[in-house]
This record gives C-alpha cells, sequence and structure tokens, in this order.
C-alpha cells in the first residue's frame, strides 16, 4: 500500500494499516538539502521540481505538499521587493501597498503570466508525475486572511479589522481569487488530489475568534469548496493555539486541518474526530531541531498515543521546520512508518 493510500484512508475516516507520516512544507530544508539556493532555480522549473522530487526519494512522505517555500513569489510579483539569494526562505522586504487606498492598483495578471510564476506552477506537474502515484501530493499556499496581511502588512491588517472593515473584506476578495488562480491550474493534474491553505496571521495567538469568524472563515470556507467542487481534497493549516476555533474549522470543513503543539491531540480529537482528519502535532523545534533520532521518535509516539486509533490522523510536524534540522532526526520521524 503506498503512502499515498494510506493517506486517502485517513483522509475518508477509514483506519488504514498504520499511521500516515509526513513532514509538510520543508521547501526551506529541501532547497538547502540540495545546496541550491531560491534565486538559482527560480526560473527554471525542472531544477525546483528535481528539488522537491529528491528530497522525497531521501524521506518517503505519505502526503507532499508541493511548492513549498515558494509562496512569496505571488506578492512579489505584485510588486514587492523580494530577497531570495539563498536558501532561507523568500523574504518580502515590504507591503506591497501602503494602504487600502492602493486597492485599485494591484494587477493579478501581472502575477499569473509573469514567467517565473507560470514555471513555479508547471514545476508542481513534473513533480506530480514523477511520485503522485506514490505519496499524495498537494500544492500549498497562502490562505486569503495571511495573503491579504502580506500585501498590506499585519499590522495595518489588524487596525483594519477594527477601523476599515468594508475595504479589508475587499482585500481579502482579491486574495482569495488571485490564490484560487493560482492553485486551480496546479490542481489539473489527475495526480494533486488537493491543495493546503496556510494562514499564520489567523492564528488564535493573533487574532479573536471572533475576528476569525468575520475576516478568515468565509474565505476559507469559499476555497475549500471550490477545491471539493473539483473532486479534490483540502487542507488548511493555522499555527498557534487554535483550540478555540475547532469548532469553526469543523463548520468551514476541509478534508484535514494541521495544527501546532498547543493544541492538545485529545481536544481536537474530541471537537474534529470524524468530521476532519488532524494532521501533527510534533514540535519542529526542540528535539527535532537539536535532539537526538531515539527523542525525536519518543515525541512522536506520545502524539500517536494522544490521538489513539479511529483513523482520521496523520502523523506529522506542528509547524515547517528550520532548514538546519538534521536529516538524521527527519528520517527518525519517517520511520515511524515502519512501526
Amino acid at each position: 500500500m503506498t503512502g499515498r493510500d494510506v493517506v486517502k484512508m485517513a483522509f475518508d475516516f477509514q483506519e488504514p494499516p498504520r499511521v500516515p507520516v509526513t513532514l509538510i512544507g520543508g521547501g526551506v530544508w529541501m532547497v538547502h538539502l540540495a545546496g541550491e539556493t531560491f534565486a538559482a532555480i527560480k526560473e527554471d522549473l525542472e531544477r525546483i521540481a528535481d528539488v522537491f522530487i529528491q528530497a522525497y526519494r531521501k524521506l518517503g512522505h505519505d502526503l507532499f505538499w508541493t511548492g513549498s517555500n515558494f509562496i512569496n513569489y505571488p506578492l512579489h510579483f505584485l510588486g514587492c521587493p523580494i530577497e531570495d539569494n539563498s536558501s532561507d526562505g523568500p523574504t518580502l522586504l515590504r507591503s506591497v501597498i501602503n494602504s487600502l487606498d492602493d486597492l485599485d492598483s494591484l494587477n493579478p495578471e501581472g502575477v499569473l503570466e509573469n514567467p517565473v510564476m507560470q514555471g513555479i506552477i508547471r514545476s508542481q506537474h513534473l513533480v506530480a508525475d514523477a511520485i503522485g502515484k506514490e505519496t499524495l501530493t498537494m500544492p500549498t499556499q497562502w490562505a486569503p486572511f495571511t495573503f491579504a496581511a502580506r500585501i498590506l502588512g499585519p499590522e495595518a491588517v489588524m487596525f483594519a479589522t477594527l477601523e476599515d472593515p468594508d475595504r479589508l473584506s475587499e482585500l481579502i476578495r482579491f486574495s482569495t481569487e488571485l490564490i484560487w488562480s493560482i492553485i486551480e491550474p496546479i490542481m489539473e493534474h489527475e495526480d494533486i488530489l488537493g491543495a493546503n491553505l496556510a494562514d499564520p496571521v489567523a492564528s488564535g495567538d493573533m487574532i479573536s475568534p471572533e475576528t476569525f469568524r468575520q475576516f478568515v472563515a468565509p474565505s476559507l470556507k469559499e476555497l475549500v469548496d471550490r477545491i471539493r467542487a473539483k473532486g479534490k481534497y483540502s487542507m488548511i493549516h493555522i499555527c498557534g493555539d487554535t483550540t478555540r476555533i475547532l469548532d469553526d474549522i469543523a463548520q468551514i470543513g476541509p478534508t484535514c486541518f494541521s495544527l501546532e503543539a498547543k493544541v492538545d491531540l485529545g481536544t481536537a480529537k474530541e471537537i474534529l474526530g470524524g468530521k476532519v482528519c488532524v494532521a501533527g502535532n510534533v514540535p519542529p523545534t526542540g528535539a527535532f531541531l537539536s535532539g537526538t533520532p531515539e527523542e525525536v521518535i519518543s515525541e512522536a509516539k506520545t502524539c500517536i498515543d494522544a490521538w489513539g486509533g479511529g483513523g482520521g490522523y496523520i502523523l506529522t510536524l506542528g509547524c515547517d521546520f528550520p532548514k538546519t534540522v538534521p536529516i538524521e532526526n527527519a528520517m527518525a520521524l519517517m520511520s515511524l512508518k515502519e512501526q
């Protein structure tokens, strides 16, 4: 049985013969492992694809996010300067616009028609050509609220939730449509079975449940519904403590919700079990970054025990991980596939 098969069983609330295991994200780690920089490979879709394919070959993820850490490039092509001449994740140097008065200046065609953006999209098809029958592949992209915060700046978005909610909603609508315009053509590949939406600015450590319900949930649900309408799986990742919005996640209804170590897995199972598959939540730092392989395995087994049986669970990290994680520790987590 392939990794793709066991993840599909978990997504469909069947109990697979073993717990699916993966490392979510990891684009920076993969680029570093390959001895590349983002600037060096971003214009060569075959080199981008090879970085991801070779990392998969080393570790054998059951679930694989394509395009990981390439997700700031759409914002760059909207007009934001970027620093990408290392294996560190491409860093936006400022916001795209200075205020919501500049909304009309945003040009989505400049993103979608950019040849580098087109290559990043096509590279994910090459990855699926190579490994899509073995692992469940899905692209990852910022979710609308976080994308809006990258366009305007997180602090300005927080103020806008109170001072200019209508125009903030316009920016979120713009972000929703641009995100869809990026992930829809990626999902046209028959072996790309869904998409992940990463929403760190929607963390319970940053916004209240009320703000989440007003500004985050509607656009997430819209994209989840669009993905489902294409017969694909949807996944959402939100950083930090999301305990107070687990009921909202159930109502949004993604196939899978990826959560951090701040969320108790028993609580997550009580609220989401049988409704939304849960992925998590080994800390990406601590033992995984600087401990021994044996310590990594111990932490991972604690997560498996906390979830218990019954399926609907994927063992993975609680968030993306540093490029300096030893490959031995990454392999140790993946070794849980065999236990």
